[in-house]
């Protein structure tokens, strides 16, 4: 205000004319800072906005990459569920097609051992025991019955050979031929498997691996 110190005026006016001009400057002042702070807030508003825009954002993206991973992880054990499914049936047809398959062989090797005992005798029982003891020595590889040992395994044997094998082992089965020898090696129970002859109703004593063995052993069965 030291300009109107240079103005030649009344004192009184001069007071008015600086208490009028600084009641106007600080009004500029009052509207300057105003419109400074309003133009602040309006910018704090605009990033306060933006942050929650982004916020927003961000959530949806984190909520769409959550569904996003759980869409991926239902299909997987929806594919899981499906593969293992897929494994039972697949198992399940895979075990129901060995157990045709082995039906089948077991009815072919049945079949041809029937077809021997039945060309070996006429009598029904002695033809179904053949049977038992011919299918043993039987099995089929590569859709072709072939001859095994008593251990299962495949010889060179043909089905000539074993037939005579049977007739030379169980003799007292095969229509024509009878069991020849003197006095049967008895014993009180069970029979001996060690003799060379025992009698008819010590032979049905036996199981099935002590009549085997006993044959083996040039065993012979007689009549009571």
């Amino acid at each position: 205000m030291e300009f109107l110190n240079e103005v030649e005026l009344d004192e009184t006016v001069k007071a008015q004319l600086a208490e009028k001009f600084n009641q106007t400057l600080q009004k500029t002042l009052d509207e300057k800072l105003a419109e400074e702070v309003s133009g602040l807030k309006a910018k704090n508003d605009e990033l306060l906005a933006e942050k929650k825009a982004a916020q927003r954002a961000k959530e949806e993206l984190d909520a769409k990459a959550r569904a996003e991973k759980e869409e991926i992880a239902k299909k997987q054990n929806d594919f899981q569920q499906l593969y293992e499914s897929q494994k039972n049936e697949a198992d399940s047809l895979r075990k129901k097609i060995e157990e045709m398959n082995h039906a089948v062989q077991r009815q072919t090797i049945t079949g041809e051992a029937a077809k021997i005992a039945s060309a070996l005798t006429k009598d029904v029982a002695k033809a179904k025991l053949l049977e038992k003891e011919i299918s043993q020595r039987l099995s089929l590889v590569e859709n072709e019955i072939r001859v095994v040992d008593d251990s299962g395994q495949l010889t060179v044997s043909t089905l000539d050979d074993l037939t005579a094998q049977i007739r030379a082992n169980y003799p007292f089965l095969i229509d024509g031929i009878q069991a020849q020898g003197g006095g049967a090696a008895r014993s009180q129970g069970r029979a001996d498997v060690g003799g060379k002859e025992i009698s008819r109703s010590q032979f049905d004593e036996m199981n099935q691996a002590q009549r085997a063995r006993f044959f083996r052993d040039g065993g012979k069965v007689i009549n009571d």
